[in-house]
């Protein structure tokens, strides 16, 4: 441990742990609407479709899948490709400074790839802008380009040709999208230059910028290394934005001497707080976006939720911890939540799990006629 690091205040595991659920909402259900909630959160992972509906549900009071689909109707959560070039919902107001702080860096890598085969981006960016006044098939607006180029769009891997052109063009999905409970990934896609009313892009400083805050907010008490993680970026790019940040901002160390950012105001609860029983879904944020994970899960633990395939499980929380994964098994009008322990509940943990796992059966399968939790 070096002598600046014992200079700061040092957060413990625990502090840490019970700073993160107070910023994710999990010390207590809080009674915000949906677009505030996701500012608060920063992003919701849209990759599995119910993922942001279960989020959701274990954050907010009175959580109402409609709530939700308004929001997308309005236009105030917008779904995308961003960090880590993956799904989130993100506010509308948000969007922009996302777009800019994680695909501008990868538009570069993508414009190498198509400028060599006479790929004009700038113009493939106007011709999709232009054809996708109104949602549209990801098919249609790569041939509408293809027809009115000319040019070969290509390369070794198709989905980079997307990314190419979605990410030039600020390519949104647009509902059904929001809808999806279950399955489905074809979405139509339209330029979020129609798709929202105010904003424009900033600049890439000032995106980055407001990256951090969002992430510190959310995660914080955070390392570079954690907020490079969130965002998908490699630290260097991120560091600049953080040291500008940086006086304003409040510093401490972890048990292993990390230095760490917060925002000055933000929650830092007692270690001792109570934590309530919560479910998470798969690829929820909180479960991806730490490079330093402990505060989230016990390394001995991590095999089970994180997989070879890329798949990160659900996951149950119990005193702020992941404690087991959780899924879903329906048949018909049957269905039965199964939580997998990683060791041993405490009766009164047990009891705890099963009381949540019967609210969230309540919600994810209401038309079901016969339900059950079992704790294996």
């Amino acid at each position: 441990m070096t002598k600046a690091s014992t200079a700061r205040p040092v957060l413990t595991l625990r502090e840490l742990n019970r700073a993160m659920l107070a910023r994710q909402l999990l010390l207590e259900r809080a009674q915000i609407g949906v677009v505030a909630a996701i500012e608060r959160l920063a992003a919701l992972q849209a990759q599995w479709s119910p993922s942001p509906y279960i989020a959701l549900w274990s954050r907010l009071k009175g959580f109402r899948r409609e709530k939700l689909w308004s929001a997308i109707e309005r236009h105030n959560v917008i779904r995308a490709r961003l960090m880590r070039g993956t799904l989130h919902l993100v506010s509308a107001r948000d969007f922009y400074a996302y777009a800019v702080a994680t695909q501008d860096l990868q538009r570069g890598a993508w414009n190498r790839l198509q400028v060599g085969r006479g790929v004009d981006p700038k113009k493939v960016a106007a011709l999709a802008i232009a054809f996708a006044r109104e949602p549209r098939p990801r098919k249609e607006v790569l041939e509408h380009i293809q027809d009115r180029t000319g040019e070969s769009l290509g390369g070794p891997f198709n989905w980079l040709v997307w990314r190419f052109v979605s990410a030039h063009a600020d390519l949104v999905t647009a509902p059904p999208g929001g809808h999806w409970d279950y399955g489905g990934t074809d979405a139509p896609y339209v330029a979020a230059r129609h798709w929202i009313a105010r904003g424009e892009r900033p600049s890439e400083a000032d995106a980055v910028e407001t990256l951090v805050r969002r992430c510190l907010a959310a995660f914080g008490p955070a390392t570079l290394a954690d907020v490079a993680k969130f965002a998908g970026q490699v630290p260097p790019r991120v560091r600049p934005a953080l040291e500008r940040l940086a006086p304003k901002l409040r510093t401490f160390s972890d048990e292993q001497g990390r230095l760490l950012y917060d925002l000055p105001r933000a929650p830092r609860p007692d270690a001792e707080f109570a934590a309530p029983v919560r479910f998470l879904p798969r690829y929820d944020e909180l479960l991806i976006s730490y490079q330093h994970r402990d505060r989230v899960i016990a390394p001995a633990y991590r095999r089970a939720v994180y997989s070879k395939n890329a798949i990160v499980e659900a996951v149950v929380m119990v005193d702020g911890f992941a404690a087991g994964t959780w899924s879903l098994v329906r048949v018909k009008k049957e269905a039965v939540l199964r939580v997998a322990p990683f060791k041993r509940l405490a009766t009164r943990d047990r009891v705890a799990v099963e009381a949540e796992a019967d609210a969230l059966l309540a919600f994810l399968v209401p038309d079901a006629t016969t339900v059950g939790v079992r704790v294996v």
